[in-house]
């Protein structure tokens, strides 16, 4: 366990205190209270992130505004197409809010893969892990690896763990409010790579097996949907994208398939299909 996090009421008003633990808590403490100060700079409106209302620095535990509504995982599940759809590309638009400006980086693809690489490596004793799918993904994964290392894409200070649990969705009126929270990036990483984390949610666990054409490997809607609210892409983004998807897939199927054995047969799927559409 690296945190715990408690809802509680304080004044009447219910708020958050999460606490960090571990031996990066003083670092993850420090980095996401620069994190909340920053984008509460920019984050106006109907896109917002929750707010740093106390630190306790001694214990490293933050007291934190509560935010409003239901998690976006499940009022996608609860939702038409249609509203599917457009909350979907409301999560792009508050990212883009999140993200404002970007710089252009040589991407170190080949420092992606080894990274992934070894943490492929920590479920080789794992019975359950078809070794084959695996190595086959893997091989995929090279090839992709080999086309886009050094490609000039957009670095930017992210969420870093971009996916429907860790945005509120709260429908006010006629205002369409998310709130984002559990940023702890702590330097530029590639855009790209929070999108495709939540498209691969999005595939894999909230909305999956939905009927239609896909794009590296997710529903073509979705897939428009999220990356037409966030931003035009450039090429080399798109390529990258498409590499994100193919990383965070494997990752889920090996991770949560952990917790969540039933999910890997479609895991399985959906990594061909990702393949399929390279």
């Amino acid at each position: 366990m690296h945190q715990q996090v408690l809802d509680i009421r304080q004044n009447g008003q219910k708020i958050v205190l999460k606490r960090y633990l571990g031996p990066s808590a003083s670092k993850r403490f420090a980095v996401t209270i620069a994190r909340l100060t920053e984008a509460q700079d920019r984050m106006r409106g109907n896109n917002l992130t929750v707010r740093v209302l106390k630190e306790l620095p001694d214990c490293h535990t933050l007291m934190l505004s509560y935010a409003a509504g239901r998690p976006l995982q499940d009022v996608l599940q609860m939702s038409d197409a249609w509203k599917q759809l457009m909350l979907v590309h409301r999560a792009g638009q508050w990212l883009a809010c999140l993200v404002s400006t970007t710089q252009s980086r040589p991407f170190p693809a080949w420092k992606f893969f080894a990274k992934l690489g070894g943490r492929v490596a920590t479920y080789d004793t794992d019975d359950a892990v078809d070794a084959y799918l695996v190595r086959k993904h893997m091989d995929r994964m090279h090839q992709v690896t080999r086309r886009l290392h050094l490609l000039e894409v957009s670095y930017g200070m992210t969420h870093g763990d971009f996916h429907p649990e860790n945005l509120f969705f709260n429908e006010d009126g006629g205002r369409l409010i998310l709130t984002g929270f559990d940023l702890e990036v702590a330097e530029p990483i590639p855009v790209v790579r929070d999108l495709a984390k939540m498209l691969v949610w999005l595939e894999s666990f909230t909305l999956p097996g939905l009927p239609g054409f896909r794009e590296s490997g997710i529903h073509q809607p979705l897939f428009n949907s999220l990356c037409d609210g966030y931003a035009a892409l450039t090429p080399a983004d798109r390529l990258v994208l498409h590499f994100h998807i193919g990383e965070q897939m494997l990752l889920f199927y090996l991770q949560s398939g952990t917790h969540r054995p039933e999910i890997r047969p479609r895991m399985a799927l959906i990594l061909d299909r990702w393949a399929s559409t390279a």
